[in-house]
């Protein structure tokens, strides 16, 4: 009988490789992100407006304010869907810079009145959360800052309502409303696809900013 050989070399096996490497990559859809993104935002808004009650000594109902809440909720919940969706797709420096940005600027209707207190939880908790190509101690030190405003939130909550039940769901919505924020903006936070990092001095800056709304928040506590 005639012998039938197969002889496959390493060539045979990298050409085949290779040819596999250089068919189309499928393109992420991310539209079903950019739809998904105002509704996630509103549902979010809801959530924390009952919260809000929640803790509240006397709960009071305006349209405004709620209307305003759920607004801010849902503006967030659109710029942090650019900011997912664009980090997916884009191929550009400029391009993701510019989808971080507006997810940054997204975030801030969030800390007006009395939410400007939990405006270094949500900053310095999303840079511990996101920037993995920091040192332990950087993200470890947003990490405590990020803690402070929860720590006096929690104290509020205890003295107004006493170790209760009530304080308890208190804090849980508090965890759960503004954890899902740093979770739902990690995007924004994340460094640059391409390894690009921020100078020192910008650095600074961005830590005086982040530090500033703390001081002034334990100064106002220590001395009323």
């Amino acid at each position: 009988m005639p012998l039938c050989a197969v002889c496959i070399t390493v060539t045979d096996i990298a050409e085949s490789l290779q040819t596999r490497s250089e068919l189309p990559t499928r393109t992420p859809r991310v539209w079903p992100i950019l739809v998904a993104g105002p509704f996630a935002g509103l549902a979010l808004g809801i959530a924390a407006r009952v919260w809000m009650r929640v803790i509240s000594d006397d709960p009071e109902f305006s349209w405004s304010g709620t209307i305003f809440i759920l607004a801010a909720f849902t503006l967030c919940g659109v710029t942090q869907s650019v900011a997912i969706a664009t980090r997916r797709r884009a191929r550009r420096r400029w391009t993701l810079t510019i989808a971080r940005v507006v997810g940054v600027i997204g975030l801030f209707p969030l800390f007006t009145g009395a939410g400007s207190v939990m405006l270094p939880t949500v900053i310095a908790g999303g840079l511990a959360y996101a920037r993995t190509d920091w040192s332990r101690i950087a993200r470890v030190v947003c990490l405590a800052v990020a803690m402070l405003p929860v720590l006096f939130v929690a104290k509020d909550l205890v003295d107004s309502f006493g170790w209760s039940v009530h304080t308890l769901l208190g804090f849980a919505g508090l965890l759960a409303v503004y954890g899902t924020i740093v979770v739902a903006a990690r995007s924004t936070f994340a460094p640059q696809l391409d390894g690009w990092r921020l100078p020192r001095w910008a650095m600074v800056i961005v830590v005086i900013l982040i530090c500033v709304p703390v001081l002034m928040l334990v100064a106002g506590r220590v001395f009323t």
